[in-house]
């Protein structure tokens, strides 16, 4: 079920926003992309090779509200025009953030660009 956003909550997003300056040492493991960012924490999006296996993405959900994340723990359900998928961690660590805003608008998840479909901000186990 979509939930309806507010003008104001809108304009607040925009100021919420985990931008994905200056990423480093970009990888992609099983869909998931994750690069450093300056500070040492990893940024994790949906890769272009996700779109290509299942389409334009419908609906997506956090299928856990787990603080650790361990490598291979699930990370994020899909569901696109062709299949459903259950993409998992590269990484370990502290969630530090969850984009929220793509249960609210989908299609920020169809948008290949980090800055937009990044899905959570890790920082790494030591």
């Amino acid at each position: 079920m979509m939930k309806t956003v507010s003008i104001w909550q809108k304009f607040l997003n925009l100021f919420n926003r985990h931008p994905a300056s200056k990423l480093t040492d970009e990888k992609v493991k099983d869909g998931v992309w994750y690069a450093k960012t300056e500070n040492g924490d990893y940024l994790l999006g949906i890769d272009e090779s996700v779109y290509q296996q299942i389409g334009k993405i419908t609906f997506a959900d956090f299928p856990t509200q787990l603080k650790i994340i361990e490598t291979d723990d699930d990370l994020l359900d899909i569901e696109g025009d062709k299949s459903v998928e259950t993409l998992k961690s590269p990484v370990s660590g502290r969630v530090i953030a969850r984009n929220v805003t793509i249960g609210e608008d989908i299609d920020r998840l169809n948008t290949p660009d980090p800055k937009v479909n990044w899905i959570m901000k890790i920082e790494p186990a030591k």
